[in-house]
């Protein structure tokens, strides 16, 4: 997946509301090892994070930006 015209039109959609989708680690990381991290779902008032642990690459890219689309569509 990759920030096309859809992903685009749904994060502007998702700022407008306020809503951010960003990652959060769980530890500083290591000398090789970039840390893992967890989703925040971050309403304004309300954040919802992963149960799911991510490792920093295009996985958790794709994640975020299909998190984007889904949330604009409820919008």
């Amino acid at each position: 997946m990759h920030f096309d015209k859809e992903a685009a039109e749904s994060f502007n959609k998702c700022l407008e509301q306020g809503i951010r989708i960003y990652p959060v680690p769980l530890s500083n990381g290591t000398y090789k090892a970039k840390a893992k991290v967890k989703i925040i779902v971050d309403y304004g008032l309300r954040q919802v994070e992963s149960k799911e642990i991510y490792t920093q690459d295009d996985k958790l890219t794709d994640k975020i930006l299909e998190l984007y689309k889904i949330i604009a569509k409820r919008i």
